[in-house]
């Protein structure tokens, strides 16, 4: 298993670092390679939606051990054989901004889905509201957050993103 911290922004969208929401930042390399693995995925690079939290169960049912219940995550083992893989719809994402007088960051959260990705800045006034159609625009250059023609999506994602912050407050 080879897993890595996720991203750094190296120049992307005009930043640098690992603070901010965008894919450079977000992504995490997983390579994963082992008996009970089929010789036809090698190499492969399925498209699912994918978190750390995952690991764990994947190895576990990697071991023939139960996954408990409780554990969070998705054992990845379905996908990784080749078979039918009922993965998540989409995920929360969230970074808690520095405080620094210099150079803030802000706290920002958002939901990313295969398509799309809504990011919120939440410590600012006002808030301020990202969306990009990774599909059309994976290296997020097109802010849609105001196209009248998003807004259905918009509001979706943000209703999406409600519904995770209040699930977090339980």
């Amino acid at each position: 298993l080879f897993l890595s911290d996720n991203g750094y922004l190296w120049g992307e969208h005009g930043l640098g670092g690992k603070w901010l929401l965008y894919e450079e930042s977000i992504r995490v390399p997983l390579i994963l390679r082992g008996p009970g693995l089929p010789e036809s995925m090698r190499g492969a690079r399925p498209d699912a939606l994918a978190l750390n939290i995952d690991v764990a169960p994947t190895l576990l049912d990697l071991a023939g051990v139960p996954v408990p219940p409780a554990m969070d995550g998705e054992s990845l083992l379905p996908l990784l054989r080749g078979q039918p893989y009922p993965s998540r719809e989409d995920f929360f994402l969230e970074h808690v901004g520095v405080i620094d007088v210099e150079h803030p960051i802000p706290d920002s959260r958002g939901v990313r889905s295969r398509a799309w990705k809504y990011i919120r800045y939440v410590d600012v006034e006002p808030e301020v509201e990202q969306l990009y159609h990774l599909e059309t625009d994976p290296l997020e250059a097109n802010d849609l957050v105001h196209d009248p023609l998003h807004a259905a999506t918009r509001q979706r994602l943000r209703e999406r993103y409600d519904r995770y912050v209040e699930s977090l407050r339980r």
